[in-house]
């Protein structure tokens, strides 16, 4: 019998209390608390390199575009589309020749989730609706002056935008006039411009806001007005 005791008393040491199973418990969520985060951040960064890359490769497609139509740029208003809701009939898709490359992962995401709202036709400057299945956007600043041979400072003005755009806007374009934040944070609350000498610059919100009251930011030469005359430059450093 004393043996018998001796096996089971030894057994009851061995096994776990209530309390230290909590505790292990606790420990665990704690550490998955810790470590969840920073997976998400780790999915994140690897989307914004698709994002950049794709970026980059439309900037390669603008270059390839400038060369031959002796170096001028396509317009702002046909670079995405000729006929709404289709990228193949875009100017520049030629030259991109894959529609994944218009598209950023997380953009994608957070439209499946319906994170983005819409926007009554005509408000504002998406007045073009579509179903959106884009993320970027061209600068309408360069409605005036489109030869890239005539650009001041090509390293300092925005070519294309990762945009904030609703979800029915199919305009493909971004401007100073149209809103004080036109860059979509969606990258560890930072976003994408690509420069008009092809160099892509990931940023964050005051980085942004900076870049965004700059008059060479938007227009490439001092002319700083639309195709209608008016100055959509105003209030620009």
């Amino acid at each position: 019998m004393s043996l018998y005791r001796s096996f089971f008393r030894r057994q009851n040491q061995q096994a776990f209390t209530l309390i230290e199973l909590l505790v292990v418990v606790a420990v665990i969520a704690i550490l998955a608390g810790m470590l969840l985060p920073a997976l998400s951040r780790a999915k994140e960064q690897g989307r914004a390199a698709v994002c950049m890359s794709n970026l980059r490769q439309i900037g390669l497609g603008t270059a390839a575009y400038t060369m031959d139509f002796a170096g001028h740029m396509p317009s702002f208003r046909d670079w995405l589309y000729h006929k709404v809701g289709d990228l193949t009939t875009g100017t520049l898709f030629p030259y991109v020749k894959l529609k994944a490359v218009y598209s950023c992962p997380t953009d994608e995401l957070e439209i499946a989730e319906h994170k983005k709202n819409t926007i009554p036709q005509g408000l504002n400057f998406g007045s073009t609706v579509g179903k959106r299945d884009y993320s970027y956007a061209m600068n309408c600043g360069l409605c005036h002056v489109n030869d890239t041979t005539h650009f001041i400072s090509p390293v300092d003005t925005m070519v294309y935008m990762e945009a904030l755009l609703a979800t029915n806007d199919y305009s493909g374009q971004a401007g100073p006039a149209f809103g004080d934040h036109s860059l979509a944070l969606r990258h560890n609350v930072r976003g994408h411009y690509l420069m008009a000498d092809q160099h892509v610059v990931r940023v964050n919100k005051q980085q942004s806001l900076d870049l965004e009251k700059k008059k060479r930011f938007w227009f490439p030469t001092d002319d700083t007005t639309a195709a209608n005359g008016m100055n959509i430059g105003a209030g620009l450093n």
